[in-house]
């Protein structure tokens, strides 16, 4: 797809195609149409029904290091709305953008400190989506904060259907040593349990795979 396509799609009536072009921007890396997605974003945002097309446009922001948006992702971040998918990418594109550097975990221990389960969720996805390599500390307080986040208030009630986050930081402990991340995988392992729609617990299969992959040092694609 051309770029003159892609504005084409992004200028449409269509959510549909306004969808797509913000894909295509992400998928291509297209920093040269940065300026036409923001401001298509900055129009879209205010339409309720089209959050997966926002959520497109977000994330492409994120992927393609868009600058100009951090301050209305930190907005809606600072919203810390549970439950809610805008808000989540919103986080991740937030770290992509306010990091110092890919390896920099400041930014999301800062929204670990503070967040909802969506704002967790985004910052933890943040993690493998660019298989980040923080300093030790920073390992090390990630972990701390994440131990049992799947306990978090938003999410008691509230499990069925919802991922526990956890599991996208057991994606990264792949390439991550096995000192600070052997404990977390075989705590997660032992506690990777899910609520059916009867209220029931049930095992967190795709957590414990990611766990056992890591602490082999695999990192388990397909997740994200």
């Amino acid at each position: 797809m051309t770029h003159e396509d892609i504005l084409a799609k992004l200028n449409s009536t269509k959510s549909a195609d306004r969808k797509r072009g913000a894909r295509e921007i992400g998928k291509l890396k297209s920093t040269a149409l940065g300026s036409d997605l923001y401001e298509a974003y900055l129009k879209e945002k205010w339409d309720k029904r089209t959050w997966e097309t926002q959520v497109e446009m977000i994330r492409s922001l994120g992927i393609i290091q868009h600058k100009e948006a951090i301050s209305e992702m930190e907005e809606i971040v600072m919203k810390n709305k549970p439950h809610d998918m805008v808000t989540s990418v919103a986080s991740t594109t937030f770290i992509q953008l306010a990091r110092e550097s890919v390896n920099d975990a400041r930014k999301v221990i800062e929204l670990l400190k503070f967040g909802s389960v969506s704002v967790i969720s985004g910052s933890l996805l943040s993690l493998p989506t660019d298989r980040m390599i923080p300093p030790r500390e920073e390992i090390k307080e990630v972990i701390e904060r994440s131990w049992d986040i799947n306990k978090h208030p938003d999410r008691i009630g509230h499990e069925f259907g919802l991922i526990d986050s956890r599991i996208y930081l057991a994606l990264q402990c792949a390439d991550w040593d096995i000192e600070f991340t052997s404990d977390f995988l075989n705590h997660c392992i032992e506690t990777a349990f899910d609520i059916s729609r009867f209220g029931k617990p049930v095992a967190n299969q795709n957590l414990i795979a990611v766990c056992e992959n890591s602490l082999k040092g695999k990192f388990s694609k397909g997740y994200i």
